[in-house]
């Protein structure tokens, strides 16, 4: 885990180069391995008014897993996130036109998504709901929840207002 901090460090130098920024335009983010589940890394972004640093999450499973994959391409990319959110702000799309040119000056494909082989943090059970169609809608145990405490979905459909079907 040390040496994705020392990557993480290494790829911000590098940006800071390749663009000729310092470390007040955009400072090292913080680096956190609390992320589980299918996605390999997070860029989060502070606001001024929060006074703390950037972060970088990152899945420590996928990084025992695939410690070269990790490196070379999940903390570019993330850190990319960061640079152009400094330089650009939030009107930048996440993988889009200047997050793409940082990634080819730093060498590295610019793909959004990876395709390591994941479990995923959690299984949500479904429902089944009824509208004017002949197919149940399932909602996930998050939107029936909701559902119980008086939210309301509609049909994507037919745009009627789904209601708990059990005996399905």
């Amino acid at each position: 885990m040390a040496s994705v901090v020392d990557d993480v460090a290494y790829w911000h130098q590098r940006a800071c180069y390749l663009w000729g920024l310092n470390a007040r335009v955009v400072p090292v983010p913080e680096v956190v391995f609390d992320m589980a589940g299918r996605a390999a890394g997070q860029a989060l972004f502070a606001l001024q008014e929060q006074h703390r640093p950037d972060r970088l999450r990152f899945n420590a499973a996928l990084l025992s897993s695939y410690p070269d994959f990790m490196r070379t391409e999940t903390v570019p990319h993330e850190l990319a996130h960061v640079v152009v959110f400094r330089l650009y702000g939030p009107s930048a799309k996440p993988h889009g036109l200047q997050w793409r040119a940082l990634m080819h000056l730093f060498g590295v494909t610019a793909r959004a998504c990876h395709n390591l082989p994941t479990e995923p943090a959690r299984r949500l059970r479904r429902f089944a709901y009824r509208c004017g169609c002949d197919e149940p809608v399932w909602l996930t145990s998050i939107r029936h929840n909701r559902a119980v405490r008086g939210e309301r979905y509609r049909c994507r459909h037919c745009g009627e207002i789904l209601s708990y079907s059990p005996n399905k």
